[in-house]
């Protein structure tokens, strides 16, 4: 999926809801669930969801954390740059 205003609005929305449910600021559900996954017991709602995601991506919750890695690491970037 392209990186268009739909991508961005619905991200946000992900975002919203797993800070509702967790309480994690900035974090999606599906990192959220690669999280709970690297676990030594994953709990059983992140193993079912993680099923569900890599059903439809491989890799999906592994690629979620490394996405919001990278969405922070350019968040910092971006409030660090000089304004003219």
């Amino acid at each position: 999926m392209q990186k268009n205003y739909l991508y961005k609005v619905l991200l946000f929305l992900d975002i919203f809801i797993c800070a509702l449910v967790f309480r994690d600021p900035d974090v999606t559900l599906s990192a959220e669930t690669g999280l709970a996954m690297q676990r030594a017991k994953p709990p059983r709602w992140a193993k079912a969801l993680n099923w569900f995601l890599n059903a439809i991506q491989p890799g999906h919750c592994t690629k979620a954390v490394n996405d919001d890695i990278l969405r922070a690491q350019t968040a910092i970037t971006y409030l660090q740059t000089r304004q003219p």
